[in-house]
């Protein structure tokens, strides 16, 4: 054996299966949120609208965090996956700027920074609707399943 490291070739992850029960955007989730997701391609970003209702709340009249990184989450991995294919997230940074009460209408988007590799990176936003308000904002690091062509 040579003191020189072998290069292996990992075969690549099997793509998850989307069975349409995902907690945030499965349609067949009868507790899930059932978002619908519209996808920009110039700026290579995902966003949807809603409003979270009580249900949701962490605090009194307060939208629990937790919630709000999972749409965060969701609508980056969408924007991974839209425009560069199926990926897994690595690591999830959130902040939250401002609290959010149940109702309010909130808009949230995911954008893909980077374009090739095999690792990505999304920065998402969720901002209130009514006045423009930065909710809370995160930052993802994602690997792809696949190897890229790029």
């Amino acid at each position: 054996m040579t003191s020189k490291a072998r290069k292996t070739s990992k075969p690549p992850l099997p793509t998850p299966l989307a069975d349409h029960y995902c907690f945030v955007c499965g349609k067949d989730n009868p507790r899930g949120l059932k978002i619908k997701v519209r996808y920009l391609e110039a700026e290579m970003t995902a966003e949807t609208e809603l409003s979270l209702p009580r249900e949701y709340q962490g605090w009194a009249e307060v939208i629990h965090g937790g919630i709000l990184a999972t749409l965060l989450d969701e609508m980056m991995a969408h924007a991974v996956w839209h425009f560069a294919g199926p990926g897994l997230t690595l690591g999830l940074e959130v902040r939250f700027h401002a609290p959010l009460k149940p109702g309010e209408p909130i808009r949230v988007r995911g954008v893909l920074h980077t374009h090739n590799g095999s690792r990505r990176l999304a920065e998402g936003e969720i901002t209130r609707l009514a006045d423009g308000a930065r909710i809370a904002s995160g930052k993802s690091r994602f690997i792809l399943l696949h190897q890229p062509d790029d």
